[in-house]
């Protein structure tokens, strides 16, 4: 795919990067500017970002509510405001994706992602590599195309998929990290069955988190379900931690609080640790999930 042959894509530089025994990513997801936007959880999420240093911001899909212009355009808008906060890494979530250009596979797939990549970031599937992290982004929101979709109408424009090739070259591109980097794989569908939803995010869920499992990778950052979730994923390929971060809209389930998630690794641990939105500001939730490194 074009993205790829992009190759690695570095992060700026921070000016004085945090402890470097403790590496911090903040993880946020589904803006959806447009109708469900809420700017006091936006604004929320910017303050915490300036207040405390992080060696990168992971963005999971969803910058829009119907991938119009005038969405994109205010995303873009938050989007610069994350970046000059710390280096960021961000993947379309099939809000942002025009179905309609390619359903069922007829019609011009390149224009799926025609808004995003002229607003948002030209690559669907960044690679970036800052000190102590390297993060692998893949595009899971393939609107109707075949690997996406299933027999229930339920699922069409919804349901996310990733291919073989995708999930093979994520594998080499997370085995050539750095050797002790935290290591992040970034898409916009959950990978795991929502506790709420009940839904699986992906087609082909099982075969996809043996793939997963069996690279080298610490955390897999998710949005799409709206709601928090972190939890260890066990296969017999190998495990990692679910990084699932509710929305920053006012699209949550159940009535929850909004809420994003904080990766926080040294040498021997990676914590995944939700923060939910109280009193116009987001603090440490009860919803954290550790796993021992290596």
């Amino acid at each position: 795919m074009a993205d790829r042959s992009a190759g690695e894509i570095a992060g700026a530089a921070l000016d004085s990067a945090p402890d470097s025994a403790l590496v911090r990513v903040l993880h946020i997801s589904d803006i959806h500017c447009g109708r469900p936007f809420v700017d006091a959880h936006v604004a929320a999420a910017l303050e915490m970002a300036a207040a405390s240093r992080f060696n990168a911001i992971v963005i999971s899909g969803d910058f829009a509510q119907r991938a119009r212009i005038h969405e994109f355009q205010r995303a873009r808008e938050i989007l610069d405001r994350f970046r000059a906060l710390a280096p960021t890494i961000e993947v379309p979530g099939n809000h942002d994706t025009a179905w309609w250009s390619a359903p069922f596979g007829w019609g011009d797939a390149g224009r799926l992602h025609e808004r995003y990549r002229h607003y948002i970031n030209p690559l669907l599937e960044p690679v970036v590599r800052v000190p102590g992290v390297s993060m692998v982004g893949l595009n899971s929101a393939a609107g109707m195309l075949p690997q996406a979709v299933t027999w229930y109408p339920r699922d069409w424009r919804v349901k996310g998929g990733l291919t073989t090739a995708q999930l093979e070259w994520a594998a080499r591109e997370l085995a050539a990290s750095p050797v002790g980097d935290l290591r992040l794989m970034v898409l916009h569908h959950n990978v795991v069955r929502g506790r709420l939803s009940r839904r699986w995010g992906l087609k082909r869920p099982e075969a996809t988190l043996d793939h997963i499992a069996a690279m080298s990778v610490d955390v897999v950052c998710t949005g799409h379900d709206h709601e928090e979730q972190t939890d260890v994923v066990q296969r017999t390929t190998g495990r990692f931690i679910v990084s699932g971060a509710n929305t920053l809209s006012n699209r949550m389930r159940k009535q929850r609080p909004s809420a994003l998630n904080v990766i926080e690794a040294t040498a021997a641990q990676v914590t995944v640790r939700a923060w939910g939105f109280q009193d116009g500001e987001f603090v440490p939730g009860p919803m954290s999930t550790t796993l021992d490194r290596g």
